[in-house]
């Protein structure tokens, strides 16, 4: 791809626990496991919302203006260049990724963030990537096992203030993450918290991730009840 520089969101989710899936891959199952990845991969890359796309059964032919990368458990998307409504575009990719990791039995962790980036070829470089790793890897002791893509401070000081954007977020413990089931995808379903919750559980997500992201499902507050909190603080 050509060189690309400049300020974007930068979308980075993880397949927790996967890295112990490809060691313990023999090397006769390793084509089969990379063959895997490359369908889901094409798969997500197919519903990030670009002006104009066609897609076959093995490649995206359309737009440019999003690039993604893929190591082993991870993957990532950033912009090629200024597009309008990027965080509305990124929060939708966002919920998307999340709910196609769930249903291909993986364990999804994530983090959005924003700022300078550097591509050339498979270089990645800058604080945007920086800032949304440390969205999904680098999170405190509230955070870490909560199976969701957690917003960084700059990502969220990019939003616009528009009810839209609002509904795909969440607030939970004094951070901010896409929110995990408000967006519905007619080829995946509706998703709810009991439907996140038997994903998880079947991809084999262990105690203290069900724990943590079950509280997180209980205890989000979404735009409705943002919104009625508010209304409560109104003197009437």
């Amino acid at each position: 791809m050509t060189k690309v520089l400049l300020e974007s969101p930068v979308l980075i989710t993880d397949a927790l626990g996967f890295s112990q899936t490809i060691g313990s891959t023999s090397i006769g199952d390793l084509k089969e496991l990379g063959e895997n990845l490359e369908r889901q991969f094409h798969e997500f890359d197919a519903k990030v919302p670009r002006k104009f796309a066609l897609v076959s059964g093995s490649k995206v032919i359309g737009t440019r203006e999003f690039a993604t990368l893929r190591f082993n458990d991870m993957f990532v998307l950033h912009a090629t260049r200024k597009i309008q409504d990027s965080a509305l575009a990124f929060l939708i990719s966002g919920s998307l990724l999340f709910h196609k990791m769930l249903l291909e039995g993986q364990i999804p962790r994530g983090g959005l963030g924003f700022g300078e980036i550097y591509r050339s070829g498979d270089l990645l470089i800058g604080n945007g990537f920086l800032d949304a790793y440390h969205a999904a890897e680098k999170r405190d002791d509230r955070s870490r096992n909560i199976c969701a893509v957690q917003l960084s401070l700059t990502f969220l000081r990019t939003i616009p203030n528009t009810e839209h954007v609002y509904r795909l977020l969440c607030r939970y413990d004094g951070n901010f993450y896409i929110h995990p089931y408000t967006l519905t995808d007619p080829d995946m379903g509706l998703f709810s918290p009991g439907r996140v919750l038997r994903l998880l559980q079947a991809s084999g997500a262990n105690g203290e991730k069900l724990v943590a992201t079950e509280r997180f499902l209980e205890g989000l507050e979404d735009y409705d009840s943002a919104k009625l909190d508010r209304s409560d603080d109104r003197p009437g």
